[in-house]
């Protein structure tokens, strides 16, 4: 019997779903039997009581406190208003899923160029992609729609679907500060969304003004940026970025050149992305922008914590996909693939009296990210016939050898 390529893509989009149903089951469960375990929850539900009563949510507390924008409280009031349970569940499960739907848009305009490799694709990336997502999941963080935002506004503009980007970014900015890199960096490459950009912050701005009490919403924005620039300072015993993971090794760099190194990459990542445009497709030049403001955001942010990670596991986990098939390049796949593995160091069992997350906790997830820059600095200045890059891809997947002639559709 011969399953047609639609019906095999089927299968594949239903292991698919079943392996997303799973992991989202497994955390559910564990959520009920431990609400109050390796949770955030209870910071945004304290924000969102305090917002509405009209008292200050913001405190200098490096470890739980509110520590974004005034926005935040407003849009999680929905989830807070549940009774507790279902707050919790169904705050994970609406941030699950659009990390979901973030993966499929991923998927169609970065890998699948043929409709019957679509299902085989998404399986791989879900399973290279989804672990990233573990730790963030279960704490209920903002981190992990933010990861999904930047991938879908990274869609967006692979499809010249401007305004539908410009939302996604406005939305990631209103839920955590650090959406501040990718839309800056996708706003200065892209003139087309500046416009946009500026119509979308004042709404973004106006939104908390619906509170009851205006001038309380005028001094909580005094609030915020006196708490956020505390906040900036980082917190080095904590945190994982590219400071943590030397210091780490004996080496404690002064403020002072930490500031500058963070200023100087900045430049030469946004340079990166202006080659990126110049040298690739709009599909592929999307996708490197997103990558490159996941991966500075990763390195170079003095509060990344491992849970961040999530911003980074799509963007490597399609990279891994996408070099499989190509002669050559088997092992950078497998490199690729373990390391957006991984990114679920942290989430990890004890092995006997090894905890993982111990031995790796602030400097492996930091030297992955520095493992993967240059691969992303390659991507993007390497030569190589898009067509047939795509061709070949697409053949493999199918199970085809390449030069095989197969039914596609052009993007």
């Amino acid at each position: 019997m011969t399953i047609l390529p639609q019906q095999k893509n089927s299968r594949l989009f239903w292991a698919a779903g079943g392996f997303w149903l799973l992991i989202f089951l497994i955390i559910s469960i564990d959520v009920v039997r431990h609400p109050l375990k390796h949770t955030t929850m209870p910071t945004y539900r304290a924000a969102s009581t305090q917002w509405w009563a009209g008292q200050d949510p913001y405190s200098l507390d490096p470890h739980a406190g509110f520590l974004y924008f005034p926005q935040a409280a407003f849009l999680f009031t929905p989830f807070n208003a549940l009774p507790f349970y279902a707050g919790e569940i169904l705050w994970r499960a609406a941030t699950f899923g659009l990390f979901a739907y973030a993966l499929v848009r991923l998927n169609g305009f970065f890998l699948s160029t043929n409709r019957d490799a679509v299902g085989k694709t998404f399986l791989i990336l879900s399973l290279l992609a989804v672990p990233s997502a573990f730790a963030s999941l279960r704490n209920a963080q903002f981190d992990l729609p933010l990861a999904a935002l930047i991938v879908l506004a990274a869609a967006e503009i692979a499809s010249a679907r401007w305004t539908a980007a410009t939302v996604w970014l406005c939305l990631a900015l209103a839920l955590k500060p650090l959406a501040v890199v990718p839309l800056l960096l996708f706003g200065a490459l892209y003139w087309k969304l500046i416009p946009r950009i500026a119509i979308g912050l004042l709404i973004v701005i106006a939104l908390p003004f619906l509170h009851w009490n205006p001038a309380f919403v005028a001094h909580e924005y005094v609030r915020c940026f006196d708490t956020l620039a505390w906040a900036s300072k980082g917190d080095e015993p904590k945190y994982s970025d590219l400071a943590a993971l030397l210091s780490h090794f004996g080496y404690d760099a002064p403020d002072l050149l930490k500031t500058i190194v963070r200023v100087l990459f900045a430049l030469i990542y946004f340079g990166l992305g202006a080659a990126a445009l110049r040298r690739l497709s709009h599909f592929e030049a999307a996708w490197a922008v997103g990558a490159l403001s996941a991966d500075y955001l990763m390195l170079f942010n003095p509060r990344t914590e491992t849970c961040s990670y999530v911003f980074l596991g799509p963007f490597v986990a399609s990279l891994a996909l996408f070099y499989a098939p190509q002669p050559g390049r088997k092992w950078l796949s497998r490199g690729l693939g373990f390391a957006a593995l991984g990114f679920a160091c942290d989430a990890f069992p004890k092995i006997g009296h090894l905890s993982i997350h111990d031995a790796t906790d602030r400097w492996f997830k930091p030297l992955l990210a520095l493992f993967f820059l240059p691969i992303l600095i390659q991507f993007i200045f390497e030569m190589r016939s898009r067509a047939d890059q795509a061709s070949l891809r697409d053949a493999v997947l199918l199970g085809n050898k390449p030069g095989d002639k197969s039914p596609g559709y052009s993007r």
